[in-house]
């Protein structure tokens, strides 16, 4: 993880698929959200983890854009 600490077996996390995250994102830094990670591109889309006053994690999830043939 960003922080330091390594996941471990069993780490569950909800995930929430989005539109336009770096648009949320930003919506959320406003809210004062605290990110568990930044957010970043990969094969799949977009995400991001965010965490809550408990520590629990849930991941923010843009699904990449199918290309067309």
């Amino acid at each position: 993880m960003s922080d330091g600490r390594r996941q471990n077996r069993g780490w569950n996390r909800v995930v929430l698929r989005v539109k336009d995250l770096p648009a949320l994102v930003t919506g959320l830094e406003s809210k004062e959200c605290v990110f568990a990670t930044r957010w970043k591109s990969v094969l799949a889309g977009k995400q991001i983890q965010v965490e809550d006053p408990d520590g629990n994690r849930s991941s923010l999830f843009e699904p990449a854009e199918k290309s067309r043939p």
